[in-house]
Order: C-alpha cells, then structure tokens, then sequence
C-alpha cells in the first residue's frame, strides 16, 4: 500500500517543520526584545515640579527605561533641601495618580496609562 498525494497530511507530526517553526519563534523573540531594549533607549522629556511654597518647574531628559525611582534620585539634585531625602521618601504624582517607583516610563507608555483627564503620556 501507498499514500495517496492528494491526502491532507499537514497536521500530523513532522520532526522537521517543528524544528523550522521553533527556530522561527524564537528568531521573532530575539528581534522583538532587541526592539523593546531600542525603545527604552528612546529619550523622554519629563517635566516635573517641585512645590516647597513657591514653584519650581524643571524638564529632565530621561531613557524612557528609567524608573521612577531613578527618575526621583536625578530630579532631586538641584535642590538642596532634597538632597538628604532618599528617592523612597519622595512621590511622583502624575495627574491624579501617585506612580510606584518600581515602574518604568516604558512601562506606562506601553500600557497607555490614562489618568483623570486623559492618558498620562502624549507624544
């Protein structure tokens, strides 16, 4: 007996095509990490304030893989009265939300985060 050529046979197991798709996946999950790692990279302008009475409002340029945290430790250098502070005992509030420290810039650009009256980034 033989197999007839007109048979539909692509769903059965075949050792070779599993081992071309597997490469595939994991040749799109190298180039899909290097892209997040280049857009991290990516800079990002943040204005912030500092309200001690009286206002300070100062722009610092970030990677946008920068955490808050970080971005809290930079923010702080140019005012004396915060430079004994740690970055754990300052917030970062963007609209009406307090931001934990443990995220990243990317992270609230790519989850398009929305605050009260819209999303929190707009580029």
């Amino acid at each position: 007996m033989r197999k007839s050529p007109f048979v539909e046979t692509s769903f059965l197991p075949d050792r070779e095509r599993e081992l071309r798709e597997t490469a595939e996946r994991e040749a799109l999950a190298r180039e899909w990490v290097a892209a997040q790692e280049r857009a991290k990279q990516t800079p990002i302008a943040i204005t912030y304030s500092y309200w001690n009475g009286t206002g300070h409002r100062r722009t610092l340029e970030v990677p946008q893989g920068t955490t808050v945290a970080r971005f809290l430790e930079l923010a702080k250098a140019p005012f004396r009265e915060l430079r004994a502070a740690g970055a754990e005992q300052l917030l970062f509030v963007k609209e009406d939300l307090i931001i934990p420290q443990h995220y990243t810039f990317y992270d609230l650009i790519a989850a398009r985060a929305r605050g009260k009256s819209g999303p929190l980034f707009h580029f």
